[in-house]
């Protein structure tokens, strides 16, 4: 399989190393990730300026671009130019033929984020989003998310076996249409994890905000977010049930209104 990995921590984020070691052994992997952090831009796309890319060669993968724009960003630039087979005339006398056609991509995989996506972050987030853009293109996608817990430790080497299996079975499933995969891991993941898979939908209620008020010194006011993850309520199976209550969440999530 040819698979691009990307990810909204950065291409430097502990979960993408551990999303690399879950698929390496399924083909070869092309890691197309953010220079910088991205949580939270959904699907942002750069559109006023020209997207700087980097091919890397100085860290642990065999196929690293650096990209300065968002996960879409990356998921765009490798489906339409990093790794898109070469559109010259075979018999034209000036065509290249020097490198040979590309190989399509079999496979978007965005994550591991570092704290989960369920319930309304699925709109939020750019790991998702990479998700999305991938399925958009026409091309099969899993967004993978674990959870965090201030009094939890996460095992990023657990996390990465889980979604490894988790990504298997998948691969192996065809949405019943336009769509693509989220993947929320709880914390802790349970020792029997593939026992606790819940196939369930996106939770719908919306999780309550709070802002810390500061007056600036020239007479402006910030307003800092700080709503805890943890506390909303909601009601019957959902995303974010299924990972509160310590189930690994499977969504298939549809690009146009449901399947």
């Amino acid at each position: 399989m040819q698979i691009v990995l990307t990810n909204d921590d950065g291409y430097d984020a502990v979960g993408l190393s551990a999303a690399h070691r879950a698929i390496a052994l399924l083909g070869n992997v092309h890691v197309v990730a953010p220079l910088h952090e991205r949580s939270a831009c959904s699907h942002a796309i750069t559109l006023r300026r020209p997207i700087v890319a980097q091919q890397r060669t100085d860290g642990p993968y065999e196929s690293l671009h650096v990209i300065d724009g968002s996960p879409a960003d990356c998921v765009r630039l490798a489906v339409a130019e990093l790794f898109a087979a070469p559109s010259g005339d075979a018999d034209n006398e000036h065509a290249s033929v020097s490198e040979p056609p590309c190989p399509p991509i079999d496979l978007v995989v965005s994550g591991i984020n570092r704290g989960a996506n369920a319930g309304v972050d699925t709109y939020y987030s750019g790991t998702v989003a990479g998700a999305r853009e991938a399925a958009i293109l026409g091309l099969p996608a899993i967004a993978i998310s674990q959870a965090i817990r201030n009094d939890v430790d996460t095992d990023w080497d657990t996390t990465a076996k889980v979604a490894g299996k988790l990504i298997r079975i998948l691969i192996d499933e065809r949405l019943p249409g336009p769509g693509f995969w989220s993947v929320n891991l709880p914390a802790p993941i349970p020792p029997d994890a593939l026992e606790h898979i819940r196939r369930v939908p996106v939770a719908s209620q919306p999780m309550p905000m709070s802002f810390e008020k500061t007056a600036c010194n020239d007479g402006k006011t910030a307003y800092a977010y700080g709503a805890s993850y943890w506390q909303r309520e909601t009601e019957g199976p959902s995303d974010y049930n299924a990972i509160r209550n310590g189930h690994i969440a499977v969504t298939a999530i549809p690009l146009f209104g449901r399947f």
